[in-house]
């Protein structure tokens, strides 16, 4: 699924291409084509459309596209008085032409008399490593200097130097997921399925897949519940380039363990149907690559990031009393109806039906490993198609290791929308915090405890008080979540007014956000998550220092009489974290 390869098969099989928004190609070509273009560097990793815009940017200015598809290296191309230079690969050169070409553009970047500029794509690894190999002049170490600082802040100080990158990384890969769905499913090579028998029968598991990842079955849960697994992973640092998005989309729709390398073609479809195996399409398991062989699923970066959420193996009691009781119970007759038994194609299918019934009567011989293959395929599908009236009544995050994903979802939608956040998303967080920071069961929620050990060690438990910190916004004091420039948001900790002492801020990434939701709930944090653990006692370790701060500009550092004076945490009946008192004589 390289770029070139796809602009071959195209032309090989005459298929119309998907087009996919690119979200630097209007800036890019407005800064080439205009009076004073800079040159551009594209990053990102493998598969996020480097090679895309490099030949976009190429036809849209006017270059041959025979010229571009003999594959050179390096193009040039006049646009007015200039003369743009555009590498598609920056890892593709050897040493000695990367430091030539380095080595031109560093002197160019920085003299505004230059007639040339550069659109340059390169990963991010492979881009510092050609810095790291151009020949050491002090213009190579200033254009490697800002690359670093655009790289890390999206932003330099050093504003003579005339580039800008743009890293295709950083793109909300769950917006990108509904544009794929979107091209895919609607691609007129669609209209040769409509002779089809099977289409017409309405049993081919190919076109069902296609209506249920479009949303056409009437629901559209798929997608957006899809969307949201792609942002959470995104948040917690898992990237989907574009290229995984469209194996992972295309796997969704044709997968299946008897076709060749575990997709479907036309020609295998009736014996599938025939076999009474096309509930082994479902795209509930096609989405984490249950159709494929583990080993390879387990290699396979999409497959392997969405299965990190458990989907399958997670559930609830309530879930699971309901798939495995609901066809024989009164009490679940209802549910199960609506939620099982409305979907015969994948879920109250001849083979789940057979198997929950044999797994219930529980006869000698009885293979109950199989039927508990089928129960994880129904928590699958019900995670994926449950209503949202009923999300909270089936607690649908449960169905994940994840619990507090929904939380996580609403606070980072209402921030962005700048509505007002759920009340009990930052008492939970300041509630998961107190307890981190204490060692202690506290209940606390409209203050953070900060509280230590004597030192900065990091100390399980810690009985001294060292400051009561306010919530809500009081004497310059406040805690909030705030959205961060990466998209996500932090846990901001405010201690005095104005600039000079900005936040101490502590990203939330939704396994800390879920590590945070646990230990409120009573967890123990270092059992549950020794990594998260320590990054909170890490930022408890920056609060002590701002606090430490705060009381030498106030002068509350300075004992009077020789008295030290220590403040004891006690806990309230209630469990409320209170300080006593204790006078020390020096």
């Amino acid at each position: 699924m390289y770029d070139e390869s796809i602009q071959r098969a195209l032309k090989r099989h005459r298929i119309k291409p998907i087009v996919l928004p690119a979200q630097f190609m209007q800036a890019l070509l407005e800064n080439f084509s205009g009076a004073d273009p800079v040159t551009q560097i594209i990053t990102g990793t493998a598969g996020d459309g480097k090679t895309y815009h490099c030949r976009e940017v190429w036809s849209a200015l006017g270059g041959d596209e025979a010229t571009w598809n003999k594959g050179t290296k390096v193009q040039t191309l006049a646009v007015g008085q200039r003369t743009l230079v555009i590498v598609k690969d920056l890892s593709e050169l050897r040493d000695e032409e990367s430091a030539e070409l380095i080595a031109g553009v560093a002197r160019d970047v920085t003299q505004p008399s230059s007639n040339t500029v550069y659109l340059l794509a390169a990963n991010h690894g492979q881009l510092l490593e050609k810095l790291k190999a151009a020949p050491d002049t002090p213009e190579v170490r200033r254009l490697s200097d800002v690359v670093e600082d655009l790289l890390v802040t999206g932003g330099t100080d050093d504003r003579e130097v005339r580039l800008n990158l743009s890293d295709l990384s950083r793109a909300p890969a769950a917006k990108m997921t509904s544009y794929i769905i979107d091209e895919i499913g609607g691609h007129e090579g669609w209209a040769g399925c409509d002779g089809c028998p099977a289409a017409r029968d309405q049993a081919c598991p190919i076109l069902e897949n296609r209506r249920r990842l479009t949303g056409a079955d009437g629901h559209g849960k798929f997608r957006q519940r899809l969307a949201s697994l792609v942002e959470l992973s995104e948040r917690n640092g898992g990237h989907f380039p574009v290229r995984q998005l469209l194996s992972l989309v295309a796997n969704v729709i044709l997968g299946h363990p008897d076709g060749r390398d575990g997709l479907m073609s036309c020609g295998d479809v009736p014996d599938i149907v025939a076999s009474g195996r096309a509930d082994l399409a479902s795209v509930y398991r096609n989405v984490f690559g249950e159709n494929l062989k583990p080993s390879r699923a387990e290699k396979t970066e999409p497959f392997k990031k969405l299965n990190l959420f458990g989907i399958g193996a997670e559930t609830s009691n309530r879930v699971d009393n309901l798939l495995v009781y609901g066809a024989d119970d009164p009490a679940y007759s209802e549910p199960y109806d609506a939620l099982v038994r409305k979907d015969p194609f994948y879920g109250a299918t001849a083979n789940y039906t057979q198997g929950q019934k044999a797994y219930l009567e529980g006869g000698e011989g009885v293979d109950r490993s199989a039927f508990l293959h089928l129960l994880k395929a129904q928590r699958q599908r019900l995670f994926f198609t449950l209503p949202d009236d009923l999300v909270a009544a089936y607690e649908l995050w449960d169905l994940t290791v994840f619990r507090f994903a929904g939380v996580y979802l609403e606070v980072a939608e209402k921030l962005g929308a700048k509505q007002p956040l759920p009340r009990a998303a930052l008492s939970m967080i300041v509630r998961g915090l107190n307890r981190v920071f204490t060692g202690m069961l506290v209940q606390n929620q409209d203050e953070l405890v900060l509280a230590t050990s004597g030192s900065y060690s990091q100390s399980k438990r810690s009985p001294l008080l060292d400051e009561l910190i306010s919530v809500p916004r009081q004497g310059g004091e406040e805690v909030s979540l705030v959205l961060n420039p990466q998209g996500g948001f932090d846990v901001a900790v405010r201690l005095t007014r104005g600039e000079i002492h900005p936040a101490v801020r502590l990203e939330l990434s939704p396994t800390r956000f879920e590590f945070l939701g646990r230990v409120a709930e009573g967890a123990l944090p270092s059992s549950f998550s020794l990594e998260c653990h320590e990054d909170i006692l890490a930022f408890k370790a920056r609060l002590l220092r701002e606090t430490e701060t705060r009381r030498k500009l106030d002068g509350d550092d300075v004992g009077e009489d020789g008295q030290l004076v220590l403040r004891f945490i006690e806990l309230t009946n209630d469990g409320r974290a209170t300080p006593r008192r204790v006078m020390v004589r020096a």
